[in-house]
């Protein structure tokens, strides 16, 4: 944005949601791209004179009237271009220039969006809430009054062949993770607005994700829905494998969806990821990027402990905020150690020794099992390798 702004200029922005103000801010975006951040009273009002197509110089007028000083519309609009809500620039005329950084990371495949919202509401109707509640209380009462229904590692093994028992386990590995992602999307659509799925990763971990920042254009109470109805899916599969257990039905397919269905309910608890249960503390406690915040605040504090000026500007996050982040980081510094450590301590030497086992594999005679065996688990391996890598340099790229 150039200073040649004039009084006569027009600014013309996309359509943008004013959520309810909370603690002095409100959550201003774009419904259609999911890109929101949260803006002051003043940012407020700026954002709505040129939404309702005030000249500059009125908008100014305005501001001044209402708050004793005149606005730095220059820095504002440079702000609300990066974000992506500039239509056409006031200077040039031509089309603001796309979002960058976080907010110009539009991977991944839209969800569901050609689906009329109405054709899934019912997702929320209150007759399905006693549905999901019995999924939510059914699971740990299986658990706790009959330990047989317990997984174990054991119920990994789906078959007796190592490579053909990888790739069984992978398949339903990520058909559950489909689905939970789809009960995401699902529930996101119910709301009015579109979720995008993509690849990403939690620490180590390669992951699917559904986005679904554009949930903030709805009221936080209704917004537990979609960040709890992939959770939610889960344990009602659960309880569906569950009492086929107890019917007799003990194959290894169920037990196998158990245990791996168990595993994603468990990561899920674990906050210091971006994981459902992250989303739901953050909108509970209403806060805004409590991770992000937390990794600058935590490199502030390493940068005074070497005696160097903090990197990080937080004099915009709210005090009520940063009182939560010095709670909340050592949980996440020591919670991202802890699975660091036993990646390191467990998982690796498991896949070094795997490792070993296939390239040994290779050495046998090619119309061999082993042979085979050992080819087929390698390509795994590196397909997974290669796709973390490829997730990993698309971040940078996007954070750049």
């Amino acid at each position: 944005m150039t200073s040649a702004l004039t009084d006569t200029a027009v600014v013309r922005l996309y359509p943008l949601h004013i959520g309810e103000s909370e603690d002095g801010v409100c959550e201003v975006g774009r419904v259609d791209t999911g890109d929101f951040v949260e803006l002051p009273a003043e940012g407020v009002d700026l954002v709505r004179w040129l939404g309702a197509g005030l000249p500059l110089g009125e908008v100014r007028r305005r501001f001044a009237d209402r708050y004793g000083t005149e606005p730095d519309l220059a820095d504002f609009l440079d702000g609300i271009a990066s974000c992506g809500f500039l239509r056409v620039d006031a200077t040039t005329g031509e089309a603001g220039a796309p979002a960058t950084g976080a907010t110009a990371d539009r991977r991944g495949i839209a969800v569901l969006a050609n689906l009329p919202p109405h054709r899934v509401s019912w997702l929320l109707a209150p007759p399905m809430r006693l549905l999901y509640v019995g999924g939510w209380l059914t699971v740990p009462v299986l658990l706790v009054l009959v330990p047989s229904l317990r997984p174990t590692p054991a119920d990994a093994f789906l078959l007796e062949g190592v490579l053909a028992n990888a790739l069984v386990v992978a398949m339903v590995a990520w058909m559950l993770v489909l689905l939970h992602e789809l009960a995401h999307a699902a529930t996101v659509r119910a709301l009015g607005v579109t979720g995008r799925l993509s690849i990403s990763r939690r620490l180590w971990f390669l992951v699917a994700q559904t986005e679904m920042s554009a949930v903030r254009s709805v009221p936080r109470r209704r917004r537990y829905a979609p960040y709890l109805a992939g959770l939610t899916w889960d344990l009602l599969l659960m309880s569906v494998c569950l009492v086929l257990q107890l019917a007799g039905m003990h194959e290894r397919l169920v037990r196998g969806v158990v245990y791996t269905l168990t595993l994603s309910v468990v990561y899920q608890f674990l906050v210091f990821m971006r994981t459902d249960i992250y989303y739901v503390l953050g909108n509970w406690l209403r806060l805004g990027d409590l991770m992000g915040d937390t990794r600058r605040w935590l490199a502030n504090q390493l940068r005074r402990l070497v005696g160097r000026d903090p990197g990080h500007d937080l004099g915009g996050v709210p005090s009520r905020e940063l009182r939560i982040i010095r709670w909340y980081a050592p949980f996440y510094l020591l919670g991202s150690l802890a699975v660091t450590a036993a990646l390191l301590a467990l998982t690796a030497p498991a896949m070094v020794t795997m490792v070993r086992l296939a390239v040994d594999g290779i050495d046998a005679p090619v119309d061999g099992l082993a042979f085979w065996n050992g080819v087929g688990f390698l390509a795994l391996v590196a397909l997974q390798l290669a796709t973390f890598g490829w997730v990993l340099v698309t971040e940078r790229r996007t954070a750049a």
